[in-house]
C-alpha cells in the first residue's frame, strides 16, 4: 500500500507483537502490516517517509495528581515537583522522559496525569527514528466512566478515561487475565478514588479482543470480573488514531540523532559560506596585495607593543575579582535577602514563613583550580500549607532577579508543630 502526501504511517504494539497503521489523520488509518516481534528494532516492512511511534505502558508510569491553581503557565514546574516528590524524575541526560497531561480544570483546581517513560533499551526503538511519539492509551480512545482492558505485547494493561482524556493506565502483573489482575485494577481504582482523582467509579470494564490467539479465554475473563468486582463486556479493539497535538516525549538517542543531522546541516552550510568568503577574499588580496602585507605588518607591531601590558592588566583582573563581593551590588546579602523575599506568597496575609536566611559571597582558594568565587544562599522555613510553599519554590525559580543562581528544592518535612518546613539551597559559579 503506497502512502500518499499528508498520511501518516504509526507504529502501535499490539497484543502479541507490533502493529502497522497507516493513513490520513482526518479520514482514519488502516492496519498496514502487524508483526509477531516484540522488539521495534526486529520490526520489518515499515513504508517509507516518516514513522510515529505509539508508546507500550510497559515503559511507562503515570502519576496523576491535582493541581490548587488554573494557571497553565504554572503547571510545568508542578508537574516536575510531584516527580520529585514521588521520586520517579529521570536524570536530564536521558532526553525528554517526561510530559503531562490536563484531564479536567475546576474552578480553583487542575486535574492531570504526569508521565515518566523509562530510558529506552536496546531494541525499544525501531530501525528508523519515529518523528514522533505518544502514549499507546492516547492512541486508542478511551471510554469514558468504564476501565479499558487490552493486551500489549503479550501482557495485559487497562487505563482509565475522563471524558476524551487519559487519567490512568497500568501494566498488570504476569500474562494471565486472572483473579489476581483484577484485584490489582480495583485496587489502582480505590487508590484514585481515596486521593480524589477519580471523580467517579467505573460502572463496567470493556475488555478489547483483537481475533487471535492471544485473547482471554471465557474462564480468564470470569476469574478477572470476580476480582475486580464489575461486569466485564468483550469488544473488538478500536483502530488507533494520533492525538493532536502528540506529547512531548523524545528517547536521548532519537534527541542525540536529530542534533547531530542539525549539527552536520549547520557544518555543511559554515563551510560553504566560507567557501564563497575564501573565493572573495582571495580575489581582493590579488587585486590589493602589497596592500594587505602593509596592514599585516604594522598589525603585528602593534600586538607586540601591547603584549608588555599583559602581565598588568592580569594582576588587575585579580584584583578586581577579590573586590567584586563589595562593588558588585547584585550580590550584596541584603540585597539578596530582599529579592528572595520579595518571592514569597504573603499577599494579603502571611502564609510563608522565613527561619533562616544564610548568604556567602566571597573568594575562596581551591587547591588545583586557583582563586574562584563562592556565592550560595541556604533558606529555610515553613507554612501551613504545602500548595504555598509550592509557590515559593515555583517564584525563586522564575526570578528574574535570581536567575544566576541555580535552586536545588528538598522535599518539605512535617515539624513538630504540625506546620511543614522546608529548606532549599542555591549557588551560582563565576
Amino acid at each position: 500500500m503506497s502512502t500518499k502526501k499528508g498520511d501518516l504511517t504509526l507504529l502501535i504494539p499490539g497484543a502479541n507483537g507490533w502493529e502497522i497503521w497507516n493513513g490520513s489523520p482526518i479520514e482514519g488509518l488502516s492496519r498496514h502490516s502487524e508483526s509477531e516481534q516484540y522488539r521495534a528494532l526486529d520490526v520489518s516492512g515499515l513504508p517509507a517517509g516518516p514513522i510515529q511511534m505509539a508508546l507500550p505502558v510497559r515503559q511507562l508510569v503515570a502519576l496523576p495528581f491535582r493541581a490548587q491553581t488554573t494557571d497553565l503557565a504554572l503547571i510545568d514546574d508542578l508537574a516536575e515537583m510531584h516527580l520529585e516528590r514521588n521520586g520517579v524524575r529521570p536524570s536530564l541526560d536521558g532526553g525528554q522522559l517526561t510530559d503531562h497531561f490536563v484531564y479536567a480544570i475546576d474552578e480553583e483546581e487542575t486535574s492531570l496525569s504526569a508521565v515518566v517513560l523509562s530510558p529506552p533499551r536496546e531494541g525499544d526503538l525501531p530501525k528508523r527514528s519515529p518523528k514522533a511519539f505518544d502514549l499507546s492509551p492516547r492512541c486508542l480512545s478511551l471510554p469514558a466512566g468504564k476501565v479499558a482492558v487490552w493486551k500489549e505485547l503479550g501482557r495485559w494493561v487497562f487505563g482509565i478515561g475522563h471524558g476524551d482524556k487519559v487519567l490512568y493506565f497500568q501494566c498488570l502483573p504476569g500474562e494471565r487475565l486472572d483473579d489476581r489482575a483484577g484485584k490489582d485494577v480495583r485496587l489502582a481504582m480505590t487508590q484514585l478514588q481515596l486521593q480524589g482523582l477519580l471523580p467517579e467509579k467505573p460502572g463496567e470494564a470493556v475488555l478489547w479482543t483483537s481475533g487471535g490467539t492471544g485473547d482471554a479465554r471465557p474462564e480468564e475473563i470470569e476469574s478477572f470480573a470476580r476480582g475486580l468486582g464489575l461486569e466485564v463486556q468483550s469488544s473488538p479493539k478500536p483502530s488507533p488514531v494520533w492525538p493532536t497535538p502528540p506529547s512531548k516525549l523524545l528517547p536521548e538517542d532519537v534527541r542525540a540523532e536529530r542534533m547531530e543531522k542539525a549539527s552536520k546541516r549547520n557544518r555543511m552550510i559554515a563551510i560553504a559560506a566560507l567557501v564563497l568568503v575564501y573565493i572573495g577574499l582571495a580575489g581582493y588580496f590579488f587585486l590589493d596585495i602589497k596592500k594587505a602585507e602593509k596592514e599585516a605588518n604594522l598589525a603585528e607591531r602593534k600586538v607586540t607593543e601591547l603584549s608588555g601590558g599583559t602581565t598588568q592588566l592580569m594582576a588587575l583582573q585579580d584584583k578586581w575579582f577579590e573586590l567584586a563581593p563589595v562593588v558588585e551590588s547584585d550580590f550584596y546579602p541584603y540585597e539578596v535577602y530582599h529579592r528572595v523575599a520579595e518571592c514569597l506568597p504573603n499577599k494579603p496575609e502571611r502564609k510563608v514563613r522565613l527561619t533562616q536566611v544564610t548568604i556567602y559571597n566571597q573568594p575562596k582558594f581551591v587547591e588545583g583550580e586557583g582563586l574562584s568565587m563562592s556565592r550560595e544562599i541556604f533558606v529555610s522555613g515553613e507554612a501551613a500549607d504545602t500548595n504555598d510553599i509550592a509557590k515559593f519554590a515555583i517564584a525563586l525559580k522564575k526570578s528574574e532577579e535570581l536567575q544566576k543562581y541555580e535552586w536545588t528544592i528538598e522535599p518539605e518535612s512535617q515539624t513538630r508543630t504540625g506546620a511543614w518546613g522546608f529548606r532549599y539551597s542555591a549557588k551560582v559559579s563565576l
